[in-house]
């Protein structure tokens, strides 16, 4: 993955220089300050890419909450309306990000070769590299890649069932249910995964919440416990 990540970053500095050359022989000297919008376009990018989750997150009826980060890793906390479809809602989201940049690509390729819209060069650099970066199955420092997730939620691992359950009791009771009264079987024998993966640390902070409203104190004390255990992953 590290080796696909370089060759991301080989192809959009390939990019950017035949940007440059394009951009050079339609605008000479004021190719310049296209030359320093190919630099920003980045940070540009990525806000376009979080866009685009949220976008698609609107019709999926999913409210994508954007964290942005100038130059570092942006992501989005995901709030469902409603569990109906779950998981091709989220598919549909997660490929938002990844479809809007891939529109910038074809306006960027469309700049290549028609010289009145040259301009739109500027964002095909940042664009090819962070779809490229997202489009692989992985995990990052920042989180976990649109590739990896969506390859998730179509293969329906443990982690997506997990994270489909713990959506399914967040959307209920943002529809008025009460979390005493959601079925267990949402909290309860569900797969194994990973105690650092979001999706667990979610689960046993429901699990808190629903043993606190049911009054079971003993229980409730112990998943407080388990979750106390769990905030050094969210540091």
């Amino acid at each position: 993955m590290k080796k696909f990540s370089i060759l991301a970053l080989v192809i959009a500095v390939i990019c950017a220089a035949v940007c440059s050359v394009k951009l050079w022989f339609e605008y000479e000297l004021w190719a310049l300050l296209c030359y320093a919008a190919i630099l920003f376009a980045l940070p540009f990018s990525s806000f376009m890419h979080e866009l685009g989750h949220m976008l698609f997150g609107a019709f999926a009826k999913i409210k994508a909450v954007p964290k942005f980060s100038l130059f570092g890793s942006s992501s989005c906390m995901l709030i469902p309306k409603t569990d109906e479809n779950l998981r091709k809602r989220l598919i549909a989201t997660a490929c938002g990000g990844l479809a809007v940049n891939f529109v910038f690509i074809l306006l960027g390729i469309v700049g290549l070769f028609v010289s009145r819209c040259a301009f739109l060069t500027v964002f095909l650099p940042a664009s090819v590299y962070l779809f490229l970066l997202n489009c692989q199955a992985t995990e990052f420092s920042g989180g976990k890649t649109d590739g990896l997730v969506i390859r998730e939620l179509v293969e329906n691992s443990d982690t997506a069932k997990v994270t489909l359950a713990v959506m399914t009791i967040q959307a209920r009771v943002l529809n008025g249910v009460k979390i005493q009264d959601i079925d267990e079987k949402l909290l309860f024998g569900l797969p194994v995964i990973p105690e650092d993966e979001p999706a667990f640390i979610s689960l046993t902070e429901l699990k808190y919440e629903y043993f606190k409203a049911k009054g079971d104190e003993e229980q409730a004390a112990k998943e407080f416990k388990r979750l106390e255990d769990l905030k050094e992953y969210l540091q």
